[in-house]
């Protein structure tokens, strides 16, 4: 703790415990917001008696949670604590910061040094890197890019022959389709080999451009809920879809792909969020039929599972090619195990703080 200036004093933690986050739960509760399990940082400053005045947190690149006392808006103290934040993020290597918001407070931040990306009525996503969205959508376009423009989203963790009939049914419906890969490395294959393995299996298929979701979509700062199956709220939905429907109107992309999903309720939502805003933005959504093995849909939930319980060569019938080469490699399973390892006690913690929403 250290004292700043007319008599408040500034408290971080990484992240707060006990009494501490009981007091920002409770401060954050009368602001309207909610405390953020994956919060991995925190900075609040307190007036002389002792109370919170006002508050902000990271959640690696994105800050989240903040908000200052309404009888001390305007003085400052929104201005201290992004300062702090952003000095932290530095020393993590981090250059360049989200921020979620009310759509009402784009001003405030805007004078923070923030810009839009994206929002709906009840959320705005803001980056303080000028020009950065644009920056990610010109590295996905391509010159190739001709007629009807299609878009496929995939995690592929790891790629499954489902995954692969997708794809091929989505690019037999368009002239052109961006197959976009998950690139937020929180699965249990890392984003580098998830791309790779799908140029590899995918790369017979002319008219399909493999590309990254990169930091904007389907990504920990437009779509936390995806990473955490067992919740899917609404407004994180629309906001993803709303930083989509950005990158199409630029991309020209009038068609959107997805899989018919009997099995992951926040994929399912999702989905239905789409049908419902997609035609909205001139965009088609179009569901395509789940390739089914034995009547039960290919998944790679059920190949995860099977490599975990070291039955890894029994995937060979629901993987291409490129996966099952990839998992036959003893240090690609050793480094897939680690990181399966390490993402279900995660899961089992952040259920935990959630009440097991």
């Amino acid at each position: 703790m250290r004292r700043i200036e007319y008599g408040y004093e500034l408290c971080a933690g990484r992240p707060f415990r006990g009494q501490a986050q009981a007091e920002l739960r409770a401060f954050l509760a009368e602001a309207e917001l909610t405390y953020d399990p994956g919060i991995g940082y925190s900075v609040v400053i307190r007036d002389e008696a002792g109370r919170i005045a006002a508050a902000a947190s990271l959640d690696r690149d994105t800050v989240k949670c903040a908000a200052v006392r309404p009888d001390l808006q305007g003085s400052g103290l929104m201005a201290q604590l992004i300062t702090c934040l952003r000095q932290e993020a530095v020393s993590r290597g981090i250059r360049s910061l989200f921020l979620y918001t009310k759509p009402r407070n784009r001003r405030q931040f805007a004078e923070l040094g923030f810009y839009e990306v994206a929002g709906t009525e009840e959320v705005l996503l803001m980056e303080d890197r000028r020009g950065g969205f644009a920056a990610w959508a010109a590295g996905i376009q391509d010159i190739r890019a001709c007629g009807t423009v299609g878009c496929l989203a995939a995690n592929c963790n790891p790629m499954t022959l489902g995954h692969r009939h997708l794809i091929e049914q989505a690019a037999a419906r368009c002239d052109t389709l961006y197959l976009l890969v998950v690139s937020e490395d929180r699965s249990a294959v890392p984003a580098a080999h998830r791309r790779r393995i799908v140029e590899q299996a995918a790369g017979d298929l002319a008219n399909v451009i493999v590309a990254e979701t990169g930091r904007y979509l389907i990504s920990s700062a437009s779509f936390p809920d995806y990473f955490l199956k067992e919740r899917a709220e609404a407004v994180w939905c629309g906001l993803d879809i709303a930083v989509f429907c950005r990158l199409a109107r630029i991309l020209g992309i009038s068609r959107r792909f997805v899989g018919t999903e009997p099995l992951c309720p926040v994929t399912a939502a999702y989905n239905r969020a789409m049908a419902a805003a997609l035609p909205q933005a001139g965009v088609e959504l179009v569901e395509l039929a789940r390739l089914e093995q034995n009547g039960v849909p290919i998944s790679a939930t059920a190949v995860r599972k099977l490599i975990a319980d070291g039955r890894w060569q029994e995937i060979k019938s629901l993987v291409p090619e490129a996966a099952y080469d990839y998992f036959s490699e003893e240090e690609n399973r050793r480094l897939f195990l680690q990181r399966y390892q390490a993402l279900t006690v995660s899961d089992q913690i952040v259920a935990q703080e959630t009440g097991g929403r």
